[in-house]
């Protein structure tokens, strides 16, 4: 194997069976230390305008600053990449090494993410999406030239592609051809011929873009922009009263924090567009940093259509997808467990045409639960309801936000039965379908013992016919 030579991806190609070794572009350590960089020389600005530091101390933190970037520099130097007999595999570390290896048969999707500090100096990374992988596990190349990276992406796919068909056409057991295919355009090692394009160019058709106005107030009109406004007039109600700010420090973290998170919402969903491609649904979002990810209509692990109160004035309604990807975990865990808002906030009409988008076909909830369930719950009763077809559950629930979740039955974990002290009383019962991870949950609630015992015995059949078929 040859040493690393190159900071940018070209074509990916075969020597015999292996290909070059590469690095990432060698602003990365720039890029990976830039929030830290940027919060240690605020602070030590704002420490030294306070303290009137000398210019010792002052030395101290710039030796400080280089140990920080030097250590980056490092990482870099020592972290190599290449792609040979259909394998992605990334190896840093300079005292305890760290070779990762991930089979691109098993990558669900490839995004490229770009952060503020990315955007200026035009790189971006690729975030391999492995299912069953965690976030620590998965493949990460930070940072490339955003042409290369969007290049490599391309090619990744292409590669996942055909290595997949040749996996399905030569099973385990089974010698694959030595031969390049004139078809699939790859030899053995499950690689481009050298020289050969991957993966053209290829048509999006525009599907969703939200409006940042909207999107706005809307925000504004959630939960969170709710809880935004209390905490805003308590503090402002609290001088008001008092005529000091000191009484207001205990309410300051909670309401920078409670800022934070609605920044955090209009930032990571503005501009969101949505695009159907050959490969999947392409979601682009980002106001700062922008993410660019294909969803699968495969990896759809659920549907789910929120419909808050104050937005149904609007008539606006929000659309979130359940993607399989990696377990998020440390500082990313809230990300994880937050579904993918395909529609953020739009139209009842514009949610719906994204669903039959992504589902073969599309049941209603129309079967309403039974009388009995008006005593247990008086106020959502109306919007109890479920339906189904051959592939796939819908169910409907909640009065002050009314949800819709579609659950494919080939996606279907397990299936509970539950039955708490009040529905023994009335002789009702809840059946759960869950997937996996569990962050969308087709509850078929308040039915009766019958018609409940009847469905956890038909369901699982119906599951194992959805993936049969």
């Amino acid at each position: 194997m040859s040493d690393p030579t190159s900071a940018q991806p070209p074509h990916l190609s075969v020597a015999g069976d292996t290909a070059d070794w590469h690095r990432l572009h060698p602003l990365t350590p720039v890029v990976r230390a830039g929030r830290g960089i940027i919060a240690f020389v605020v602070a030590v600005a704002l420490i030294a305008i306070a303290n009137q530091r000398n210019n010792s101390q002052l030395v101290v933190d710039l030796v400080v600053l280089a140990l920080a970037l030097s250590g980056g520099f490092i990482s870099w130097l020592v972290t190599r990449w290449q792609v040979a007999n259909g394998v992605l595999r990334i190896d840093t570390g300079l005292i305890r090494r760290d070779s990762r290896r991930f089979p691109l048969t098993q990558i669900q999707a490839i995004d490229v993410v770009q952060t503020g500090l990315a955007r200026v100096l035009g790189l971006a990374e690729l975030q391999l999406r492995v299912a069953g992988s965690d976030s620590k596990r998965s493949g990460r190349l930070a940072c490339l030239r955003l042409a290369d990276a969007e290049e490599l992406r391309r090619e990744l796919l292409a590669l996942s592609a055909a290595a997949g068909t040749l996996q399905a056409e030569h099973p385990p057991g089974l010698a694959a051809p030595l031969q390049g295919s004139a078809e699939t355009g790859v030899t053995s090692s499950v690689l481009p011929v050298p020289g050969a394009r991957v993966s053209p160019e290829v048509i999006e058709r525009p599907l969703f873009r939200v409006r940042s106005g909207r999107l706005a107030v809307a925000i504004v009109l959630s939960r969170s922009g709710a809880i935004a406004a209390v905490v805003i007039a308590a503090v402002v109600t609290t001088i008001a009263v008092t005529g000091s700010t000191t009484a207001t420090a205990s309410f300051l973290p909670f309401a920078f924090g409670i800022v934070l998170a609605v920044w955090r919402q209009f930032s990571g969903e503005y501009g969101t567009r949505v695009a159907a491609a050959p490969d999947g649904f392409r979601l682009r979002s980002g106001l700062i940093q922008i993410t660019t990810e294909t969803v699968r209509p495969g990896r759809v692990q659920g549907i789910r259509l929120e419909e808050p109160l104050v937005w149904r004035a609007f008539g606006w309604c929000r659309l979130a997808v359940d993607v399989a990807g990696p377990k998020e975990r440390g500082e990313n865990r809230s990300e994880g467990r937050r579904l993918r808002a395909l529609v953020p906030v739009g139209s009842r009409a514009e949610a719906l045409q994204m669903v039959d988008d992504l589902l073969a076909s599309r049941p209603m909830p129309d079967r309403r639960a039974p009388r009995e369930a008006r005593l247990k719950g008086p106020f959502q009763y109306h919007f109890l309801a479920w339906g189904s077809d051959e592939r796939y559950v819908v169910t409907s629930r909640g009065r002050v936000c009314r949800k819709t979740t579609w659950v494919p039955l080939e996606k279907v974990q397990s299936i509970r039965w539950v039955q708490g002290p009040v529905q023994r009383r009335l002789g009702l019962a809840t059946v759960n379908l869950d997937v996996a991870g569990r962050r969308v949950t087709a509850s078929i609630d308040d039915r009766t013992q019958a018609e409940a015992g009847e469905l956890f015995g038909r369901l699982p059949d119906l599951a194992r016919a959805a993936r049969a078929g």
